[in-house]
Order: structure tokens, then C-alpha cells, then sequence
């Protein structure tokens, strides 16, 4: 019989019958390929996932020919069946459902998580970012050991992805507490002060940022992005000199009829070098831009937004402690009763977005008595 078949057949018979897998479904390479073209039509047996990923954390560093992304793949993909809300209830479809796992998993979950970073030359370098994504995509909702909390606080500048999973931890950490009061002032991370903000108010709810902070954090943005700007600049000039004296040798490239459609560009051959890309800071208040300067990116129109930023500390400072107390880790009656000091209609709209962000229905009917 074709093998396409027969894959096919089981998948349809998986997906009708939909059966609890045994409990030994998944202990070994060999029964991972027998079954992982229908596992997402079984139901989810605790038992079962455990065992994948105990199977994949084993043969990790394994010198035999496996496919570790297509184990993480399905993995992740059989995880995500937890989550999957099958309520009658149309209120409720929207709702995700978090399961419990077990510590003995989560560890393994965690365990996955960090071999993508430390022992990442098992897996291609073009999987790994995948691969990474799809590991931390598993771990955003559950919690760690305190030696995985450390292990997270140890790494954040390793990658963005880290850096997250310690900023938006789902429940309270002294680890993590501390170590966003040691690094408060660090200028690795005054692009996330609400976030930062928010593990401090964990520890006291009373914490508020002051003012000389915001504006330390603000221009050290500025400078970075006018700096990545200066770069980018240096760059092109570079290129173009390249461009200049060596386009005779470079290697040509035609635009395709999509990229001539409605413009005015020459259909002739041209030179494409490559340019590193132009990231600038994320912030949470409105940003001017310089729209006389062509970028590939939205610059900030750096006096306009010097202007407006002083001019509206109190209002910035207000929201600052509105998204870093919606952030905290603390009871929803006590963010309501925190929350209703920085209310003011210049801050109304954030207000209402960590309400509903926080389902704070307490708060939402404060807000509504005071309109």
C-alpha cells in the first residue's frame, strides 16, 4: 500500500475516534515517528506528553540522526491541545485554559527551554530561532524553581526572549524581585520600566517611580536611537562608496515587475548590498516623528518629543505606575485601589486597557461612576 496512504488512513481514523493515547504511546525515537503524523488528533494524556519530552530532552546531544525540530514542533503542537477551549459557551470560547502541569514537567518544559540556548549547537543555526520560539512559547505560563528563576535572571541579555520571561513571570518571585531592584538602573533595561516597576511593587505595593528616573530612562533611549541612526548613516555612506567605485564588478539585480508597479523606479539592472536593519527604541507615550527624513523605519522628531516629554512628565509618570501596577503579580482588589490615584483623562485609555487587560471589573466600575 502507498505510504502516503496509510498515513493519511490513520490520521482520519485518529481524527474520528479521537483516543486517549496509553500512557507508553511515545518512549522511544521509533514510536515518535510511528505516531507523530496523527498525534494532534489523540487527546491529551499528561502521561504521554511527559514522556515526549523526557524523550527529547534525552536524546538531545545524540549523535544518531533525529530530527529535533520536528520533536519540538510536535511537542509544542500537542502541548497547545491543553489550551484548546471546546465550550458550547460563546462567552467562554476566548478564554484560555491553562493546565496544570506537574513539577516533574515543568522542569522538562524548562530543561527544552534552556538547551536551545546552551547546548544549541545540536540544532541547524537557520532552526534555531524557530526552535527557540517554539520552546518559550511552552514555558510563558507556568511557573520555575528558583534555580530556573536564577537561570533566567543570569541570561537576560542573552536574548529578548529571556529577558520576557522574566519581566512578565506569572506569579510572584523573590528571585526575581531582587534582581529587578538590583539592575532598576540599568541601562539595559530602561526600555521596559513598567515591567521593571511592576516586580518592585510586588515586594511594596506603595513603590512608586520617581520622575528623575523617567527622565534618566528617556534620554538614554534618545542617545541610543541617535546613535543606531549615526550608524545607519555611516553605513549607507560606505555602501554608496562601494557603490561608486566597484559597481562595474558587483553583481546586478533586475526589480521584478511588483516592484516596478506604481512607481517610478527603472527597470535597469542595479547593485543591492546588504544593510544591517535600523531598530530604534519602543516606547509607551506618543513619539513626533521627522517625516522630512527617509528611513526605512519612523524617526522621532528628537526636539518636538524633548519638548513634549517634559511638558508632560506628570501625565507619563501617571501611566508609567498605571501599566507597571496592571503588570504586578498582586490581587486585583488592591490594583483597584492602587490604580484609582493615577486616574485623570489624559490617562483614561490607559486605565481602561489594564482593566480589562487584568479582567478588573472593580476597577471598570470605579472608572464608570467617575465619568
Amino acid at each position: 500500500m502507498n505510504e502516503q496512504r496509510k498515513i493519511e488512513l490513520k490520521r482520519s481514523i485518529a481524527e474520528i475516534e479521537n483516543p486517549y493515547p496509553e500512557d507508553d504511546l511515545i518512549l522511544t525515537y521509533a514510536d515518535f515517528l510511528k505516531v507523530r503524523n496523527n498525534l494532534l488528533n489523540y487527546q491529551f494524556n499528561p502521561s504521554t506528553f511527559y514522556n515526549l519530552l523526557n524523550l527529547t530532552n534525552n536524546i538531545w546531544k545524540t549523535e544518531k540522526r533525529i530530527n529535533r525540530l520536528s520533536l519540538l514542533q510536535t511537542t509544542r503542537q500537542y502541548f497547545y491541545i491543553t489550551n484548546h477551549n471546546r465550550s458550547t459557551d460563546p462567552r467562554k470560547r476566548h478564554k484560555r485554559i491553562y493546565y496544570p502541569f506537574s513539577l516533574d514537567t515543568r522542569k522538562l518544559l524548562f530543561e527544552l527551554f534552556r538547551k536551545v540556548f546552551d547546548e544549541s549547537n545540536y540544532i541547524s543555526a537557520k532552526q534555531l530561532e524557530v526552535a527557540r520560539l517554539m520552546c518559550n512559547s511552552m514555558i510563558i505560563h507556568i511557573g520555575l524553581t528558583p534555580a530556573e528563576e536564577q537561570w533566567l535572571c543570569s541570561n537576560t541579555l542573552e536574548a529578548e526572549i529571556i529577558l520576557n520571561r522574566v519581566l512578565r513571570y506569572p506569579i510572584k518571585s523573590e528571585i526575581i524581585s531582587n534582581w529587578a531592584k538590583n539592575n532598576f538602573h540599568n541601562n539595559s533595561y530602561r526600555g521596559r520600566r513598567p515591567e521593571l516597576t511592576s516586580w518592585l511593587i510586588d515586594q511594596d505595593p506603595n513603590f512608586e517611580v520617581d520622575n528623575q528616573t523617567l527622565f534618566d530612562d528617556f534620554e538614554f533611549l534618545n542617545a541610543s536611537d541617535l546613535q543606531a541612526i549615526k550608524e545607519y548613516d555611516d553605513e549607507s555612506t560606505v555602501n554608496q562608496s562601494i557603490e561608486n567605485q566597484l559597481s562595474d564588478f558587483l553583481p546586478k539585480k533586475r526589480r521584478t515587475p511588483f516592484e516596478l508597479f506604481g512607481s517610478d523606479l527603472s527597470d535597469e539592472e542595479y547593485v543591492e548590498l546588504s544593510h544591517s536593519e535600523l531598530k530604534l527604541s519602543k516606547r509607551f507615550y506618543t513619539v513626533p516623528f521627522d517625516s522630512s527624513k527617509d528611513y526605512p523605519v519612523s524617526i522621532p522628531d528628537f526636539d518636538l518629543l524633548r519638548h513634549d516629554f517634559f511638558n508632560r512628565i506628570e501625565t507619563t509618570q501617571k501611566i508609567t505606575m498605571i501599566w507597571a501596577i496592571g503588570y504586578s503579580r498582586i490581587d486585583n482588589d488592591t490594583k483597584a485601589t492602587l490604580l484609582q490615584k493615577y486616574y485623570c483623562n489624559e490617562t483614561y485609555s490607559s486605565l481602561y486597557r489594564v482593566s480589562k487587560k487584568n479582567n478588573n471589573s472593580i476597577l471598570l466600575k470605579w472608572i464608570l461612576e467617575q465619568q
